[in-house]
């Protein structure tokens, strides 16, 4: 389990299941009550459940061997009551979350690896490299973090953290599956999503697994594609993954996805970069490449961090690309940025994930 004991929590229903069937005979009238407790109170104590009293040494042995201690825990509020977790990983990395408060729900953006290998030049967390994939337990740990110190399950996960989550492609659908898992965490794949920075291989395994587990409904996760750019020129200079896979190839990618044709399901984040992707003419080459695709673009107005020169996209230059695709009929939004003041803004994760405590 580690030193940590996060383990139960990189199990799926159907691989606990197994695992009571292989190490204590039992199966998943028992291993249910344990997923249960673990999902909705964050620890193994099930020695008090009717299903246990006959099994005392069960229960014993359940416990010890699925004991939850999580990993130190350390937390910086702002003003605008966004939260940003960071956990001490066994190695002494750190990983990062945030939780978004939103009207009437919350919304926590996790991270698929401890820094990135795509080495985007306007992501702060790409500058660092890529340390490791995080595990599946380690995932589902930064949900348990933000679950068991707010008392309430958040109600959408976004991965959008620290990480290319399709470089890290089995242990985050594990941790998808363990999410929307009803008898766990019960968040559903509709309300999770998946950003990309345009990885098709990965967008071709996500169609894959669809197509092999129909009844998982992978097809309703949502799929964010962090785009940047108009062109194959300014995205091979601001992101290294469109050399390796183009923006055709991109989009023939996502025509062929699950999400494809499904209404919410494909949308486009795009960062405005002051005078690098931010004019009238790539707000209409961006017109010209959507087309056939129906999706949203999430407008990002881009904020300055200090390993990168570009200064803070101003208000008005937002505004007009906003309308130039609002009036060629692509439905868009400017999304507001949260969490400057704590490092936890989009692109701005990572800074002291080496294990240097912020």
């Amino acid at each position: 389990m580690g030193s940590l004991s996060i383990g139960g929590f990189g199990y799926r229903f159907d691989e606990l299941i197994e695992y009571f069937s292989s190490h204590y005979g039992k199966g998943a009238y028992h291993a249910q009550v344990l997923f249960q407790q673990l999902y909705s109170e964050g620890n193994a104590s099930v020695s008090q459940k009717k299903e246990y009293r006959l099994s005392e040494n069960l229960a014993r042995l359940v416990e010890q061997d699925f004991q939850v201690s999580l990993p130190r825990i350390d937390r910086f509020p702002d003003i605008e009551g966004t939260l940003k977790f960071t956990l001490l990983l066994e190695d002494s990395l750190l990983t990062e979350s945030v939780l978004i408060p939103m009207s009437e729900w919350e919304t926590l953006c996790l991270s698929s690896q401890v820094g990135c290998g795509r080495g985007c030049s306007f992501c702060e967390t790409g500058a660092m490299g890529l340390r490791r994939d995080l595990k599946t337990e380690e995932i589902v740990a930064q949900w348990a973090a933000a679950r068991f110190t707010i008392g309430r399950n958040p109600r959408n996960i976004v991965f959008m953290g620290m990480g290319e989550p399709f470089d890290n492609f089995d242990q985050v659908m594990r941790a998808v599956d363990i999410f929307s898992d009803q008898r766990g965490a019960g968040i559903p794949k509709r309300r999770i999503s998946i950003s990309t920075s345009g990885h098709v291989e990965g967008i071709r395994r996500l169609s894959e697994l669809e197509g092999r587990f129909p009844e998982r409904a992978y097809r309703t996760l949502h799929l964010a594609v962090s785009l940047n750019a108009s062109n194959d020129r300014i995205r091979n200079e601001l992101m290294p993954i469109n050399r390796i896979w183009p923006m055709a190839e991109l989009k023939s990618a996502l025509k062929d996805s699950p999400q494809f044709g499904v209404k919410d399901a494909l949308y486009f984040e795009y960062v405005l970069i002051p005078g690098v992707n931010d004019k009238n003419e790539h707000a209409e080459e961006l017109v010209k490449w959507m087309d056939g695709l129906t999706a949203k673009v999430n407008l990002i107005p881009y904020h300055p961090v200090d390993a990168f020169p570009w200064s803070e996209a101003d208000d008005s230059t937002v505004d007009r690309f906003h309308h130039i695709l609002r009036n060629s009929g692509i439905e868009c939004r400017t999304r507001k940025s949260r969490g400057k003041g704590i490092q936890a803004a989009c692109g701005m994760l990572g800074k002291n994930a080496s294990g240097v405590k912020l």
